[in-house]
């Protein structure tokens, strides 16, 4: 008995001390962090206006976008994020032309626009709209059948975190401006850029060309142009974002991903829509509040299991 006492006694010492061990070496290494380059380059190539096309990656992601400088939009907290307040302020027009889809009245890289927009404002521990202090830069149908596992119904996605009915925003630095914002004039730059990652992270695009300056709480613009030989009928964006977007296909909304969200590929697939012989414009606008911020997108075909990847890519 004694024997076996201590036997089960040395197993279960093992285990602990094997468990410990292993929780340790799972915590993230904070020299590894604060060393880690998160510099523009690190995730964006800049290109030519008249870049040659190129083809979505081996996984059908598109990468290469046209990207708009972040319009200022504080929000102390994503529980705000509702589909009437997405709606209301990713359809908001800021300058001509935002929305148009007319291909050959695109905005250029390097073109800038003049918009306003509200200033950034203090919200409890951060400057939402900015860096945090002592930081630099450093409708419609149905889930097909056979389509991803837990592929939400089309145009629609699965909300991550959204709130209740009735809920109210926490207090403290969640707590929404009750003042009438300052609003302030703000000249924006197009960017056309392809993307180190299958993920566009804007967060890195906004920090990145900021010197650090913009950060949270901003709305992201961004188009691309997708180049077909022929009709290809009945395809669906699938898309992820950080936070919440809305989608546009040839000047038509087919996506709404709405409330506070991690971005997750697939999360959220369109209807079936048609893209046409010749350009097709897809459009996106994203929204962030006190968090990271990026988004991915590619199509799939009727099945709904089977990736896109017969069209090319530009920016023009």
């Amino acid at each position: 008995m004694n024997r076996n006492f201590k036997l089960i006694l040395a197993v279960v010492i093992a285990t602990v001390l094997v468990g410990c061990g292993s929780d340790i070496s799972s915590k993230p290494d904070p020299q590894r962090i604060a060393n880690r380059d998160v510099s523009y380059d690190q995730y964006f190539t800049e290109i030519k206006a008249d870049a040659a096309p190129v083809k979505p990656d081996e996984k059908g992601f598109v990468r290469r976008w046209t990207i708009l400088e972040p319009i200022n939009k504080p929000n102390g907290s994503n529980t705000v994020f509702t589909d009437s307040y997405i709606q209301a302020e990713l359809t908001k027009e800021y300058f001509n032309n935002q929305f148009t889809s007319n291909i050959n009245a695109l905005p250029k890289t390097g073109e800038s626009v003049i918009i306003e927009s509200e200033a950034p404002r203090p919200s409890g521990r951060r400057l939402f709209g900015s860096a945090p202090a002592g930081q630099g830069a450093p409708q419609g149908q149905g889930a097909p059948q056979g389509a991803p596992q837990g592929a939400p119904a089309a145009g629609q996605a699965r909300p991550q975190g959204a709130p209740q009915a009735g809920a109210m925003p926490p207090m403290g630095m969640g707590a929404p401006a009750t003042d009438e914002p300052t609003m302030i004039k703000d000249t924006l730059t197009w960017h056309s850029v392809d993307s180190k990652l299958f993920n566009i992270k804007l967060i890195r695009f906004a920090t990145g060309l900021s010197d650090g300056n913009k950060r949270y709480g901003l709305i992201f613009n961004a188009f691309t142009v997708i180049n077909c030989e022929e009709d290809i009928p009945n395809v669906r964006l699938a898309a992820g974002s950080n936070a919440a977007s809305i989608w546009w296909v040839n000047g038509e909304q087919v996506l709404t991903l709405q409330a506070d969200r991690r971005m997750v590929a697939d999360n959220g697939m369109s209807k079936r829509i048609t893209l046409k012989k010749g350009k097709n414009l897809v459009r996106v606008a994203v929204i962030n509040g006190p968090g990271m911020s990026d988004m991915c997108m590619r199509f799939y075909k009727e099945d709904g299991t089977t990736i896109l990847t017969n069209y090319t890519i530009t920016n023009m």
